[in-house]
């Protein structure tokens, strides 16, 4: 007979760690995602001239900067939020 599986069982040690690593990443990789549409709302407010100016091509050489940008910001500490948001995760 199969056993259910309640929501409170204890992991063991190295599952356990698996959780809060992918749960650190999870908080990181949303504070990436506010991040880039943070930037992306910023750099619309913004007149596109120069060399790359306001071309297809350009959008999407900005929005790939936006985005990495985003990443790096977030992994290196970012500003709180995912640290904030996997605080109140793990009291869960």
């Amino acid at each position: 007979m199969l056993k259910g599986i309640s929501s409170n069982q204890a992991l063991t040690g190295l599952q356990n760690d698996s959780s809060i690593k992918k749960l650190k990443q999870t908080c990181a990789d949303f504070e990436s995602l506010l991040l880039t549409y943070l930037l992306k709302s910023m750099r619309s407010t913004i007149v596109e001239d120069g060399p790359i100016g306001n071309t297809h091509e350009g959008k999407i050489i900005k929005s790939m900067f936006d985005e990495n940008m985003a990443m790096g910001i977030a992994r290196g500490g970012g500003i709180g939020l995912g640290k904030i948001l996997f605080e109140r995760l793990m009291d869960r």
